[in-house]
This record gives structure tokens, C-alpha cells and sequence, in this order.
């Protein structure tokens, strides 16, 4: 298994400034971080985003 931290999926609260991502974590402002590559990917974020992608 990689050290690297994972890649999530999610969305910014426009109000609060959470993130709440598709595996169910949540990050308070400032906690973020964007990464620059897109590997290694949350597999659970992954999931949902693949069963959700059509709607």
C-alpha cells in the first residue's frame, strides 16, 4: 500500500466552506488539500462516483 495520502471525491460547501466527500469524510476549511496528481484514488469514492455518474 502506497504512504501517498488518497485522492477523494467531493463538494464544497458554498455557505460553511466543508468539504463532504463521496466516502463520507469531512473536512473543515483549511484541512483540504489539492493534490496535483489524481492517483491513488479513494476506492470508495471511486464506487459511488461510478454508480452515480449517469444521474
Amino acid at each position: 500500500m502506497s504512504s501517498k495520502p488518497l485522492v477523494h471525491r467531493g463538494s464544497r460547501s458554498w455557505w460553511s466552506g466543508r468539504i463532504t466527500t463521496l466516502c463520507g469524510l469531512v473536512l473543515e476549511p483549511g484541512e483540504a488539500r489539492s493534490p496535483w496528481f489524481t492517483n491513488p484514488k479513494c476506492p470508495t469514492c471511486e464506487a459511488v462516483h461510478q454508480l452515480t455518474k449517469g444521474h
